[in-house]
């Protein structure tokens, strides 16, 4: 049995329920930081269910894990917090995808990890 991503395991808040850190200043961070620039401090929040595209690509070649979705829209989106993530972009044909496109995010299976089948969780986005 091989052992699997701890990663995985330590960005579980971030992932499941799109937890951020907002600084003094107003900066939003995510995933939170255990330190913030000029020592600010960080309250954690909840990130906005709601954005936009900002830019995205169509990966047409995707690592091996993923080949069963190709092709699909890899984007950044901007939520309406002001708050940035890098999502796959589902529920739409990777051709009608548009810079400022409303966009919700949605709580969605990853992948599945190795040969034991660790199913991954985490957020996608969807067309509003």
């Amino acid at each position: 049995m091989k052992i699997r991503s701890p990663r995985y395991h330590r960005e579980t808040p971030q992932r499941y329920r799109l937890e951020a850190a907002k600084t003094e200043s107003g900066e939003i961070f995510f995933p939170p930081r255990v330190c913030y620039p000029g020592g600010e401090k960080a309250e954690p929040i909840r990130m906005a269910n709601n954005g936009k595209v900002v830019t995205f690509t169509v990966i047409h070649t995707p690592p091996a894990e993923y080949s069963d979705l190709a092709p699909y829209a890899l984007g950044i989106i901007e939520l309406d917090d002001g708050a940035r993530i890098t999502s796959q972009i589902v529920d739409v044909d990777p051709a009608d995808v548009k810079i400022g496109m409303r966009v919700r995010v949605e709580f969605r299976k990853i992948r599945t990890e190795g040969d034991e089948g660790l199913l991954c969780y985490g957020y996608k986005v969807v067309p509003e």
